[in-house]
């Protein structure tokens, strides 16, 4: 195993097509900050980000902009993402054959340069595995967020979807394991969305997110580029039930 302690990467072999499989879990405490904010990467370990910030909650800068009780949104200190509502009409397209005109309503991370990846070897797709949540502020009724995974395997109208509603008040950021709460495993996908629902269709939202977890998979020799069905259900086969990895 190689460890990569700046973008936390894991790189392990295993059997199949002597596969490498990486797991990145981007904290973005790497990234600069202005007075607490700052924009993230155009491509960040192969992600892109659209209507998310880089937000560092403790900077002294931010002082009566930021609520006591969100100084804790980065899980890993010193920073966090913070997502909010599109500021207008944008569409995302993810693996190479997929064409997909989805049109986000919420912040939304995808496959950053599916080309250079290839390139590099890497599949253009990935395996969400968890996050950090916490919404911002403390908006009645209370808040509903939504996490929409688009893959390469489902239509763009019928992505992976799970949901969590927030009663009233402020809350302890906490961590969504994608296939323990959602029952199933969110792979090879090429975006996912999240948007928050605060009671009234004109209030804007902001939450956080950080310590985002997904695998990358290598491009095995002598597989092409487009890669076969029956290979992405090969990875799948390296899940346990739990979504943990079965060596």
């Amino acid at each position: 195993m190689l460890l990569d302690q700046q973008h936390h990467q894991q790189r392990q072999l295993y059997p199949l097509e002597n596969l490498y499989l990486w797991l990145m879990k981007p904290q973005f405490d790497d990234i600069p900050t202005n007075s607490g904010l700052g924009p993230v990467p155009v491509i960040y370990n192969h992600l892109s980000f659209a209507s998310y910030s880089v937000l560092t909650p403790h900077d002294p800068a931010l002082k009566g902009w930021i609520s006591p009780n969100d100084l804790n949104c980065a899980v890993s200190a010193p920073n966090a993402l913070l997502g909010s509502r599109p500021g207008g009409g944008a569409s995302f397209s993810g693996y190479p054959d997929n064409n997909s005109t989805h049109v986000p309503s919420g912040a939304y991370f995808f496959i950053g340069n599916a080309t250079s990846m290839l390139e590099a070897g890497l599949q253009p797709y990935f395996t969400l595995l968890s996050f950090g949540l916490k919404p911002m502020d403390a908006p009645l009724p209370g808040t509903t967020i939504y996490v929409k995974g688009y893959s390469r395997t489902r239509d763009d109208n019928n992505p992976f979807l799970w949901q969590v509603y927030f009663p009233a008040g402020y809350h302890l950021p906490f961590a969504v394991k994608i296939a323990e709460y959602s029952g199933e495993m969110w792979s090879e996908l090429h975006g996912v969305e999240i948007l928050a629902d605060f009671g009234e269709q004109a209030l804007d939202w902001e939450f956080c997110i950080d310590d985002l977890e997904v695998m990358f998979f290598a491009k095995p020799q002598g597989i092409d580029v487009k890669l076969s069905q029956d290979f992405g259900q090969a990875i799948d086969g390296l899940l346990g039930d739990s979504g943990q990895i079965v060596a």
